[in-house]
């Protein structure tokens, strides 16, 4: 029994050899921990049927970065049981804190990896491409913040003066602001796009005095193909600032228009005309709601106000339905003998003439 007390209290470099046994029992355990965490982690995302890149994004925090933060939390747990100088701990203080700083980062980028994964799923599902082209793009710039952060406080723990490199960095950062003003303007105007929807690609839209397509929204303009056929861009900024009018979420499109007859129509004619109207406009398999009432005596003809809500969205099947209607109006009146009114003027001469010369 004294051998093995003896056997373990055996001095190797100033420590007994049964802390070396126990620093080596906790990094083991720490091994069985790490691995029974990433288990769990694989099987509870591959039974509630996680997407296939939220999975792989997890996968990989839970492995190598929660990992590497475990096994540096088992090392000084374990190291707190050696006796060691001053000097040795303050060389082993720094190369922790460093060590930590370091995975902690290195932890909160795959934490971003598995936030951006989710908003990439999201992204799928939409319509429009941008986003998915934005979110690498952001990913990049958040990890890129992060590092940067972690640097400087890297460096701050290692005692370097940082104040100085920081008003270096801000006047360079200032400078770099500046110069890219405008273009900095247009990214925040896309994220505007991204996060509000006011359109899409492929979105029927007026903005300003732009009437046309939307064809693509990149990271500096967005661009629309006009009915002319020829595409306009659109600076992000001024798309973030401007009136736009979705045609795309519209429930139908409203025709309004009025139909005058002449002054000589008879009250009867009147009755038959409006009902011509109601009765075409009911029937019509575009008509989501109408109106046709005999509204006001016109300077030369009895106006009749039609409204028409049209529920075919797409203009050119608008246009379609409207082309019908209208003929089948055309055609009703001309079998019921009721006239369209046209501008007419009446002039009435009054005055004495001298009688005509006799002959």
């Amino acid at each position: 029994m004294s051998s093995v007390s003896d056997f373990f209290g055996m001095a190797i470099a100033g420590n007994a050899l049964w802390k070396y046994f126990l620093l080596l029992g906790i990094l083991a355990g720490v091994v069985v921990v790490h691995r029974v965490l990433v288990g769990v982690v694989r099987y509870l995302l591959r039974r509630r049927q996680a997407p296939e890149g939220l999975q792989k994004s997890l996968a990989t925090l839970a492995g190598k970065p929660l990992g590497a933060l475990i096994y540096l939390v088992g090392l000084w747990v374990g190291l707190q049981f050696f006796t060691l100088s001053p000097g040795a701990w303050s060389v082993l203080r720094g190369f922790f804190v460093f060590a930590s700083t370091f995975v902690a980062i290195y932890l909160l980028t795959k934490l971003v990896d598995v936030v951006f994964s989710l908003w990439k799923e999201r992204a799928q599902k939409t319509k429009t491409k941008f986003d998915d082209q934005l979110i690498p793009i952001l990913s990049r710039i958040v990890k890129l913040f992060i590092w940067a952060i972690g640097v400087l406080l890297i460096l701050q723990n290692l005692g370097y003066n940082i104040t100085s490199l920081l008003a270096g960095l801000g006047i360079g950062g200032l400078a770099i602001a500046l110069a890219a003003q405008e273009t900095l303007s247009n990214f925040i105007g896309a994220l505007a796009l991204l996060v509000d929807r006011p359109c899409e690609v492929g979105d029927r839209v007026d903005v300003e005095d732009i009437s046309g397509t939307v064809e693509a929204i990149g990271l500096r303009s967005t661009r629309i193909r006009t009915l002319d056929g020829t595409v306009v861009a659109i600076p992000n900024r001024k798309m973030a600032d401007a009136k736009i009018n979705n045609f795309v979420y519209r429930p139908s499109i409203k025709n309004q228009y009025t139909i005058g007859i002449t002054y000589d129509t008879p009250y009867e004619k009147i009755q038959q005309a409006l009902a011509i109207l109601r009765e075409i406009l009911g029937n019509h398999p575009s008509t989501a709601k109408y109106w046709a009432y005999f509204k006001e005596f016109g300077p030369y003809s009895l106006n009749i106000l039609v409204i028409h809500w049209c529920k075919y969205t797409d203009y050119q099947k608008f246009l379609e339905a409207t082309e019908e209607i209208n003929l089948e109006i055309r055609r009703r009146f001309e079998e019921a003998g009721i006239e369209f009114a046209f501008p007419t003027q009446t002039v009435e001469v009054r005055g004495v003439f001298p009688p005509a010369a006799e002959g």
